[in-house]
């Protein structure tokens, strides 16, 4: 088998812990590919994106490249024709196909909190959070996105109170103890989603549980949609466990 090279685009992406659970998933599949960071600006990802034609690469994409990226690619599956957001570029030749893994794992990650939410707040509204309402919508649940962008940022104190999910789509927390909202407006009923997963937990996902609230950080979903990707690119199936401990343990984490 012959390595190939898969990237990751983003900017600012110096704490991305995507290598490791892409070494992982090659160690466990005994496969001699690598994984870099490709850290670009919004103005030269155009370029870095055209120049995957022709390779037999591959590419997950992360802030805040993911809808522009819907934009740049010859064709959008599924969910990520639904979302205008791609995480995962596949190359077929000189054309560049346009995928959305954010989505499953996202689903999973609703499933693995044990709870029957009816409402949700959203905080963000980039592509993870298209993601997350898309996924909740699939799930039934109401959902209500709350951004800065939008307008809607101030009415996290009047909203949040009416729903029984909170979901940060946002960054805030990533390598810090900062919360996206008022530690007050938590509740012991208020289930808790952080696609932040550095650190895990996160400071949301540790202040809902002491409140004794379900409550999951975002490592689960990197390693899901991870796993995905990889079989996107290799037509192999992909065990999310060894990529899911080896986050952990860079993590020093002991579960999600």
């Amino acid at each position: 088998m012959t390595g190939r090279t898969f990237t990751l685009f983003g900017h600012h992406i110096g704490y991305s812990a995507s290598p490791v659970i892409m070494a992982a998933a090659f160690a466990a599949l005994d496969m001699p590919h690598r994984y870099t960071l490709s850290d670009v600006s919004p103005e030269d990802f155009p370029a870095a994106l055209n120049a995957l034609r022709g390779t037999d690469g591959g590419a997950n994409v992360t802030v805040p490249h993911k809808q522009r990226a819907a934009e740049l690619v010859d064709e959008l599956t599924g969910p990520a024709a639904r979302l205008g957001a791609v995480n995962t570029i596949e190359v077929d030749g000189d054309r560049l196909i346009g995928h959305n893994t954010d989505y499953p794992a996202i689903l999973d990650e609703l499933d693995a909190l044990g709870t029957k939410p009816r409402r949700a707040a959203v905080l963000g509204a980039g592509g993870a959070a298209s993601a997350v309402t898309l996924a909740l919508a699939e799930r039934g649940i109401e959902a209500t996105t709350l951004a800065r962008r939008t307008g809607t940022w101030g009415q996290i104190a009047a909203e949040v109170p009416r729903c029984d999910l909170l979901i940060n789509a946002t960054p805030i927390g990533t390598q810090s103890d900062q919360l996206p909202v008022d530690r007050d407006l938590l509740r012991s009923d208020l289930a808790v989603f952080d696609l932040v997963y550095r650190p895990t937990p996160t400071a949301l996902v540790a202040a809902a549980r002491e409140l004794g609230a379900p409550a999951r950080a975002g490592a689960g979903m990197l390693a899901g949609q991870g796993a995905r990707a990889l079989e996107i690119w290799t037509g192999t199936e992909v065990p999310v466990r060894p990529m899911l401990t080896a986050l952990l343990t860079t993590l020093g984490a002991s579960h999600v």
